[in-house]
């Protein structure tokens, strides 16, 4: 697996000096640079094209959704995390730029976690495009829903599970239900996502483990901070692993 190239920008040294410190820590984790302020982040992610940029929500020259917005432009692939010290500061713009949101004070932990799952997805991203450099974060997909178009990222999408003539899309977010098809988005999400049964398309870096269940014809997935599960044919199994290994 390849380093992960980390940028850092927000306009507290003492963050800026505990991000290097716990990023230090961390096996295959190159610091590309910090900065201080915006106008320094753009310098620094079209000079580095870091794979990950973590952001302070409010720096002192650009909102820090503004300044996702000018990086994606620089490097449409980039990772981007969150740091804010507002629990319920915009979390859903947050979601339609970021990876994830990080709050202040910051936890060793959760930094650790946060960058480790990253670098986890990009292995599984990489693989699967024969480490092309495009991703599945870039692009959000229309899902049609009565009246209306609700737009999520394929990142956020934990399973989808056909409920009779129905389609449920379980997310980060929220449940969406829809009368589109399994094979439709089978067809429109293709990369990152695995047909583990009849009724079920995963999201391959979000499962967290498979389970066996005994004397059944299917495991269990299990995925990363959800509650609920998906289904995966035995006959599936070892087209599953393949995708890990």
């Amino acid at each position: 697996m390849r380093s992960l190239k980390v940028a850092a920008a927000d306009d507290e040294r003492g963050v800026l000096l505990l991000l290097k410190s716990i990023l230090s820590e961390m096996d295959g984790i190159q610091l590309a640079g910090v900065s201080e302020n915006a106008a320094d982040a753009i310098e620094l992610v079209e000079s580095q094209k870091p794979d990950l940029a973590l952001l302070d929500i409010e720096l002192p020259d650009m909102k820090g959704i503004e300044l996702a917005e000018k990086l994606r432009q620089i490097k449409p692939d980039l990772y981007i995390v969150f740091i804010t010290a507002y629990e319920n500061y915009s979390l859903d713009a947050f979601r339609l730029y970021a990876y994830d949101y990080i709050l202040k004070p910051i936890d060793q932990r959760r930094v650790k976690d946060t960058v480790t799952r990253i670098r986890q997805a990009m292995q599984v991203s990489n693989k699967a495009h024969g480490d092309s450099p495009s991703r599945l974060q870039n692009t959000r997909i229309a899902i049609n829903q009565r009246n209306e178009k609700i737009f999520v990222s394929p990142d956020d999408i934990y399973y989808l599970e056909k409920q009779g003539p129905y389609i449920q899309i379980h997310t980060k977010n929220q449940k969406i239900k829809t009368r589109e098809t399994l094979k439709n988005f089978e067809e429109r999400l293709q990369t990152g996502f695995f047909r583990s049964h009849k009724s079920y398309l995963v999201n391959i870096s979000q499962i967290e483990r498979v389970v066996n269940c005994s004397r059944s014809s299917y495991y269990e997935v299990y995925f990363k901070n959800y509650d609920e599960q998906a289904l995966l044919s035995r006959e599936r199994i070892n087209e599953l692993m393949e995708q890990f290994a």
